[in-house]
């Protein structure tokens, strides 16, 4: 193996919002509306139901990190039956949003994960070009 090569990246580095945008399979998938408690709720299929709220979340979540040092943004992927690591991380987002969205956050959070308020929510559909 040639150690001089450029080492291809994996899906699961870390992606930047240059990277996010250029991945139609992601940017289809995100899904704005899902919070981290609604990830982190138990993942059971024992029904019908249980189910269909498992296949509603599944894609990829924004949420605000606050267990470094400043709070980031962050995306995760979100699958119908497990949680896989954070795969990207937006470093562009004003830093002002994330330290509201953790002093006043739209619902409390999960494991030190915060929801992405409304303004935080916008600020990505301009960036990443969602409606």
């Amino acid at each position: 193996m040639n150690q001089d090569a450029p080492q291809e990246k994996s899906i699961f580095d870390l992606q930047g919002l240059v990277e996010i945008k250029k991945r139609p399979d992601i940017l289809t998938q995100i899904k704005l509306d899902v919070t981290p408690r609604m990830v982190m709720e138990p993942r059971f299929q024992a029904n019908r139901e249980d189910l269909k709220k498992l296949q509603a979340i599944a894609g990829y979540m924004f949420y605000v990190e606050s267990q470094c040092n400043p709070p980031a943004l962050m995306l995760l992927k979100v699958g119908r039956t497990d949680i896989t690591n954070s795969i990207g991380r937006i470093d562009e987002v004003p830093q002002e949003l994330l330290e509201k969205a953790i002093t006043n956050p739209p619902e409390q959070p999960s494991h030190g994960m915060y929801a992405i308020t409304d303004e935080i929510r916008e600020w990505l559909k301009k960036q990443l070009d969602l409606q």
